[in-house]
């Protein structure tokens, strides 16, 4: 640079600092620089940006020619920290467990739902296997009339062995008071009297063997009753182990964090994952990628929630496991085990992962743009005594704004430096605060857990009468779903009506022959023939009470408020069969509102207000939680894209009852409806306005102001930000701080 071009460029700073002594926040410009439009700053720092390897421009690049609409400054060297310091977004997770048929087989339904706690053996969801049900109930009738049976001839027994055991008692007091009396043998008296003794004799034989024989059947009829009773036990427990094969069982106690969309009667292949339960007790952050050689070299690593720092300890992935997962998942996330003793963290919470990688501490450093190259090496042009001198310098570590100044300059010497950005007149002081990021979609209903209504009558010829609702269409309890007629089989009918018959009609006889008996033995054993033919007529009754169940024209009636979720083809007129499916309904009190959310912006917890609208435009407003897990915490199988919304039961039938759906397939049954949600939210962290900040590449800056007038540029890393702000999670930033604002 020729000795004139130099003086001219120190008129030019002199001017400079006489004007920037009258503007307030930027009278400090001999520091290191004040931003304050976010846009023109990043736009001035592509020089940074391409330089980022440490190079510097030569000096036939960097001819100073002013350029238009920007002043000619300097900055003081000054020592500070170089860091490079990373930060990834994630989310506080349950350690996850997900659960799959052991073979291909067609899905049943859910026995638990997200939102839903469970404990370790809990049934999470079955399989279909066609007449389980049916079995077990017959069997379990089977084995109750046996009860009924053996408890009625235990009480017969209990009567007639106490009657055996006191007519044997009899018999042998009178034939020992025959013994008693017994003369000599020798005497005259003696064979009237043996004569006499024999019928007394026989008669104890008689009474015990009766006895016996009354216990030795006693032990039989037990014997066989156990038998015939454990082996239908038995039976009932194949069965019951049978359908709980088909589904399967929760192994911990948590919470069920995620279910996925099949429907009753899909037949699902082996592996596929279809619900997951998150342990609550076991917390740990899921986020982004971050590879093993990052965290190896890390300084530090550290976890944000609501603005408290956390220990964390990296999950190890080798590299060869990150290839598998990342074939097979598309998407890898990274684990952090989560030290929180005090319990504070809850599920769902966004967090953020800061990795320091490096950090020089007191290095003294100059703008990365100040620092120019030429054959000779690296320069800066220091401001000295009114003059532009090029000093020659020697670099070291530097992040996208600074370098490190290793030789050629001090502490406080002025260096030349266009500076690219407005210094401002204004100041703001920091806060702490929070930040979200705001959701709004439109949501649908969701009903993951449904049943088929099927035709009840067992007996008789079956005709479909009428299907009295349609595809969607919302139901409350006891509402007519469909309409019946039976033809019953009157045969059958009029065989038992006469069996019924001859059993009164033998009642009656034995009603009068009681009247005829004085004798207490017979008296009992009429008591007890009627008892039977009593019990006769019990069983034939019930016979005809499921012949004569359904007969004529009934109507099935929905069991709960809910939604018709499919309706058959069956035609009207048409014979239908014992269980034939007839229409798919679902409950209230599992419905979820739906929305997409492919970004996995919603997390488990997250608070959320639905709003319904009717036909009419009357809206509806409710509470409702998010229940769904991140997709972070979830494998690809899992990841559906969507996520759910659980409001009150009450406030459901209230929303779906007021109108304005439309028809679509599946599951989805469309409403009006609108989820709000503030997400990924982060409090208590000190907040610095967009518009107050210095981009330059990745790194981020802002001007603070010392007390005694005196200004900083420093360095922060923003963990997130909303439209307004940034919020800190690394940095020499403090709350209270005055920062020089545009």
């Amino acid at each position: 640079m020729s000795l004139r071009l130099r003086k001219k460029f120190a008129n030019c700073i002199s001017i400079l600092l006489i004007l920037s002594m009258l503007i307030g926040c930027a009278s400090t410009v001999d520091s290191n620089g004040v931003p304050s439009d976010t846009d023109a700053k990043a736009d001035s720092t592509e020089t940074a940006a391409d330089n980022a390897d440490g190079d510097v421009l030569t000096d036939d690049e960097i001819e100073l020619i002013e350029p238009a609409g920007s002043a000619l400054s300097f900055v003081s060297a000054e020592v500070r920290e170089l860091s490079v310091v990373s930060t990834y977004q994630g989310v506080v997770c349950p350690d996850t467990y997900e659960y799959a048929y052991e073979s291909d087989q067609p899905f049943g339904n859910f026995n638990a739902l997200p939102g839903d706690e469970v404990s370790a053996g809990d049934m999470l969801f079955y399989g279909t296997v066609e007449g389980l049900d049916d079995s077990i109930e017959e069997i379990e009738d089977e084995n109750a009339v046996l009860l009924q049976e053996y408890n009625d001839y235990v009480s017969d027994y209990v009567i007639d062995i106490a009657k055996a055991k006191k007519e044997e008692f009899e018999a042998a007091s009178n034939y020992q008071n025959m013994l008693s009396s017994a003369p000599e043998e020798d005497s005259p008296y003696y064979a009237g009297w043996a004569k006499g003794a024999m019928p007394l004799e026989s008669r104890v034989k008689q009474t015990r063997m009766a006895r016996e024989k009354m216990e030795q059947a006693y032990k039989e009829r037990s014997e066989l009753f156990e038998l015939e009773y454990q082996y239908n036990e038995t039976r009932i427990a194949r069965l019951i182990e049978e359908k709980n094969e088909s589904g399967t069982e929760s192994s911990i106690d948590g919470v069920v964090v995620a279910a996925n969309y099949v429907n009753a009667g899909d037949i699902i292949p082996v592996g596929t994952d279809i619900i997951a339960v998150g342990d609550t007790s076991n917390m740990e952050i899921k986020t982004e990628y971050v590879s093993k050689s990052i965290v190896n070299k890390a300084v530090e690593i550290y976890a944000v929630i609501d603005g408290e720092k956390y220990e964390v300890v990296y999950e190890n992935m080798e590299p060869e496991e990150y290839r598998r997962l990342k074939q097979k998942e598309d998407e890898v996330y990274t684990t952090f085990k989560l030290a929180d003793p005090e319990g504070k963290v809850k599920l769902g919470q966004f967090a953020v992962i800061v990795v320091v990688e490096s950090v020089t501490a007191n290095a003294l450093c100059v703008p990365k743009d100040a620092v120019s190259k030429d054959d000779n090496g690296q320069y800066v042009y220091l401001y000295k005594d009114g003059d532009s001198v090029y000093t020659p310098v020697t670099t070291g570590q530097f992040d996208s704004g600074f370098i490190q100044i290793l030789s050629g300059l001090s502490e406080g010497d002025k260096v030349v430096y266009d500076v690219p950005y407005d210094v401002g007149t204004k100041s703001v002081t920091l806060n702490k605060g929070s930040v979200s990021t705001e959701f709004n979609v439109d949501g649908y209903l969701s009903y993951p857990n449904s049943e088929w209504i099927a035709n009840p009558a067992k007996n008789g010829v079956c005709y479909l009468n009428e299907l009295c609702v349609d595809r969607f269409e919302q139901i409350t309890e006891g509402q007519t779903l469909a309409k019946i007629e039976v033809v019953a089989d009157t045969i059958e009918i009029e065989r038992i009506q006469r069996k019924i018959q001859r059993q009164n009609e033998r009642i009656a006889d034995l009603n009068e022959q009681k009247r005829t008996t004085y004798n207490k033995d017979e008296l009992e054993t009429i008591d007890r023939a009627i008892r039977d033919r009593n019990r006769t007529i019990e069983s034939l009754n019930r016979q005809l009470e499921k012949l004569g169940m359904y007969s004529g024209v009934f109507e099935i009636k929905a069991p709960y408020t809910g939604i018709v979720i499919d309706v058959s083809d069956i035609k009207a007129g048409s014979i239908i069969n014992y269980k034939e499916k007839l229409l798919q309904i679902a409950s209230d009190d599992s419905c979820y509102i739906i929305v997409e959310d492919k970004g996995g912006v919603l997390s488990y917890g997250d608070s959320a207000q639905v709003i319904c609208k009717d036909q009419n435009g009357n809206s509806y407003e409710a509470e409702g939680t998010v229940v769904s897990l991140n997709p972070y915490g979830l494998s690809k199988s899992m990841r559906m894209g969507y996520s759910l919304v659980k409001v009150s039961q009450e406030d459901m039938s209230a929303m779906t009852g007021s109108g304005g759906s439309d028809n679509s397939n599946g599951y989805w049954y469309r409403i009006r409806f609108t989820v709000k949600a503030s997400t990924r939210t982060m409090n208590n962290v000190i907040l610095i306005p967009k518009t107050d900040v210095y981009k330059t590449g990745n790194d981020t800056y802002v001007i603070v102001k010392d007390e005694d007038g005196a200004s900083r540029l420093i360095k922060f890393v923003a963990g997130g930000s909303d439209n307004a702000n940034y919020w800190v999670a690394y940095g020499d930033i403090e709350e209270g701080m005055t920062i020089c604002s545009g």
